[in-house]
């Protein structure tokens, strides 16, 4: 039978694990072992405590030598007749009882933060999976509360350089604890635009550079190596994805006339000494500049570089950049896996 977890009934704050382990089991608390110690003193750290906190698993109980993967199977091969179909996964019956009383649970507590620890955690509350991926993640979970996935501490203790970023995801936590729901950026994001819609934007930036040092984000995507878009961003809201290839087209987005004008407005905006360009592994996108358009940008700012040199042990993509520097984050998927007729 599903067992609860344990902390103050009214917590604005929830923290959902995986399951119990040989300390766990033994006193019927959560994270009550090593992992629970590591846990209590980021928590510390990041300014919350524990006894304001309601704490649980997704199951309250302990796997067969200490492997989830008993109870949820990663391949179809381990999936015994008793199982069940719960979110997408095979699981144990001890696992869909543990999914109805998290459920109970959340219902009873009404928090306003739950923090995800781990992968199954996720999957749990969510239905995402890859805890790398997703955490720090701003994501809507049951009962319309805020759920924030981060690394599980028993990760966290195998692998000591995660321990810095799981103490900015319970910062993070902590920040929509105390100064409410962070709201989602209201983008103004040009996709598809017209010709005229096009030279527009590019004379308004021209005339912002021209006036005054301006930051330009600068974004390329490639295809079969050809440039298949250019982003253009100048505020934490506005930006513009100018097309060059489109799946239906072969013949591309514009006619010839068209692109030509295009690349000389964009010839005058990125070369323009008070354009600083800014943008990830810009070194990759200044070759296609160079090769396909016959010019590199005004370079004032590689992220990929300047995150590398301030913290070298840590990843430098602009997923996990995104992760810890922008006020709303939420993982996005790739355009590039989502390439297809009218896309």
């Amino acid at each position: 039978m599903a067992r609860m977890g344990e902390g103050r009934p009214d917590a604005d704050i929830m923290l959902v694990g995986e399951a119990w382990g040989e300390t766990e089991e033994r006193s019927g608390i959560p994270f009550s072992g090593d992992s629970g110690q590591e846990l209590n003193r980021m928590l510390q750290e990041a300014g919350i405590l524990r006894n304001e906190c309601y704490v649980t698993n997704v199951i309250n109980a302990r796997p067969p030598r200490n492997d989830i993967t008993a109870w949820i199977p990663e391949d179809k091969k381990s999936i015994t007749g008793r199982m069940v179909l719960r979110q997408g996964k095979w699981v144990d019956p001890i696992v869909a009882d543990g999914l109805e009383m998290l459920a109970k649970e959340i219902s009873l507590v009404k928090p306003k933060v739950i923090v995800a620890l781990g992968g199954t955690a996720l999957w749990a509350l969510t239905g995402n999976e890859s805890i790398v991926k997703w955490r720090g993640s701003l994501l809507q979970g049951p009962a319309n509360c805020t759920v924030i996935p981060t690394y599980h501490p028993a990760a966290v203790l195998r692998m000591r350089e995660w321990r810095a970023v799981a103490v900015l995801d319970l910062k993070r936590a902590c920040k929509e604890l105390r100064r409410g729901p962070t709201p989602k950026p209201d983008w103004k994001f040009v996709i598809r635009p017209g010709f005229s819609q096009v030279l527009s934007t590019l004379s308004f930036l021209q005339s912002k550079v021209v006036e005054a040092p301006t930051w330009i984000d600068l974004d390329l995507e490639t295809k079969a190596s050809h440039i298949s878009c250019c982003g253009l961003s100048w505020s934490k809201t506005e930006a513009i994805c100018i097309p060059f290839m489109i799946p239906e087209d072969r013949e591309g987005y514009w006619l010839l006339e068209e692109e030509a004008a295009i690349l000389r407005a964009l010839y005058r905006l990125l070369t323009h000494p008070n354009s600083w360009v800014r943008g990830q592994n810009l070194l990759y996108d200044c070759q296609y500049t160079h090769r396909r358009w016959g010019f590199i940008p005004n370079v004032k700012q590689d992220t990929m570089i300047s995150q590398h040199v301030l913290w070298a042990g840590l990843p430098k993509s602009l997923a996990f950049q995104a992760s810890m520097y922008a006020e709303w984050y939420q993982n996005w998927k790739p355009d590039k896996e989502t390439w297809k007729e009218g896309g």
